[in-house]
């Protein structure tokens, strides 16, 4: 989820700042520069933000580089760890789209196909000019960043969008939401006869060995998932609601997601060990429409390289990202670019997620803080360490 910040004039002071400090090129950098390096740029962070504490994985050299600071339960004092469980939010949608891609690998879905093939509960005209690849992309036609509260029960659900009727005609127009995307992780995998969570289990978590990475916390693992705060200070998490799991229910460590950002640079190594796996990550990465400069995935976005960083932090900010936009769709997809800046952001009301990747450089980067802070912030953040790096 992702609520509606607006970055202050001297948020924007300092993304200015932290762009003319970029030096015109990468270069290599030794452990103790790059400990500097993200030290440098996180710990005047977490003081402007007042954000409790963060962890955060710079994928470098071919391994994951760990830091971590401050605190994951301030009453208690209890720093944060690499077995800190923190609150994706819609950095979930990256798993979303690897686990829908698999699908469509494994030809249990065709993406291009209607949504009503896959939902009997989807009844009515609207949805059979729907896919399944446009409530991945968030471009069904307007379907809203959340699903309404009263919406609580799977009637209740079906009903919502048996009701619901397109404000764009499908595939013309982008409106980011949790709403479309979450459908389409129930719908992708319906047909295997196993829930989302449990298909994402078997067909990712699982093959990549993300052994702590859960959708509801278990009892063994309580005393690592860290409290979110709110702008007022006080603890909070995230409360269940339907389809969470889907859109952004997540809750995992840095050193999981550092793995998973490695597969994600390395997907084309993964054929030989699991060729369907390297093909749905391969998927979630591929654009299927193009906002302006921006390249919609399933669930990934990206950049072409060389981006103006300027566009892509004022881009990323939520008047600009919420904004219904108009696309151009791709036939065929363009495949996964390399040369590109491919990331995500999430956020809960308590905790705020970032992670970015560029794959031509096998370089990448997770932050994660238990704190929901805006996100021109962290995208400047990213961009000041990833760029230093060659």
């Amino acid at each position: 989820m992702n609520n509606r910040l607006r970055l202050r004039p001297r948020w924007r002071r300092l993304a200015a700042a932290v762009l003319c400090a970029l030096p015109a090129s990468a270069m290599a950098v030794a452990p103790a520069q790059l400990q500097a390096l993200v030290s440098e740029t996180i710990l005047p962070l977490m003081q402007q933000q007042q954000i409790p504490g963060m962890a955060v994985a710079v994928i470098y050299q071919g391994k994951p580089w760990f830091f971590t600071y401050g605190q994951a339960d301030v009453a208690r004092q209890r720093p944060v760890t690499r077995d800190t469980l923190f609150e994706l939010g819609s950095v979930s949608k990256t798993f979303t789209g690897t686990a829908g891609g698999y699908a469509a690998a494994s030809g249990l879905v065709n993406l291009d196909d209607p949504a009503d093939g896959y939902g009997p509960e989807l009844r009515g005209a609207q949805w059979r000019q729907i896919t399944l690849l446009q409530l991945a992309t968030y471009t069904a036609g307007g379907l809203p960043l959340q699903l309404p509260d009263a919406v609580t029960d799977e009637k209740q659900l079906w009903d919502y969008y048996r009701g619901w009727q397109p404000q764009w005609p499908p595939g013309t127009m982008r409106r980011y939401s949790n709403a479309s995307i979450g459908l389409f992780g129930a719908l992708a995998v319906k047909k295997s006869g196993l829930g989302f969570e449990q298909y994402l289990q078997q067909h990712v978590l699982t093959p990549l060995k993300l052994e702590h990475t859960f959708f509801r916390v278990p009892d063994a693992e309580a005393s690592n998932y860290a409290w979110g705060y709110g702008r007022d200070g006080k603890p909070l998490r995230v409360t269940p609601g339907m389809l969470d799991a889907e859109a952004y229910g997540i809750k995992t460590t840095v050193a999981d997601m550092a793995t998973f950002m490695q597969a994600n640079i390395d997907g084309p190594r993964l054929k030989n060990r699991d060729p369907l796996l390297a093909k749905a990550i391969g998927a979630a990465q591929s654009g299927y429409y193009r906002a302006g400069e921006m390249y919609q995935g399933l669930g990934w976005e990206s950049w072409p390289l060389p981006v103006n960083p300027e566009r892509l932090i004022a881009a990323s900010a939520n008047d600009s990202a919420l904004k219904p936009a108009s696309v151009e769709p791709l036939r065929p997809a363009r495949e996964p670019l390399p040369a590109s800046w491919l990331h995500k952001t999430g956020s809960t009301n308590g905790f705020g997620a970032y992670i970015a990747l560029i794959p031509e450089r096998r370089v990448g980067i997770v932050m994660l803080a238990n704190k929901n802070y805006p996100n021109p912030q962290r995208v400047t953040a990213a961009w000041h360490i990833l760029s230093q790096l060659q």
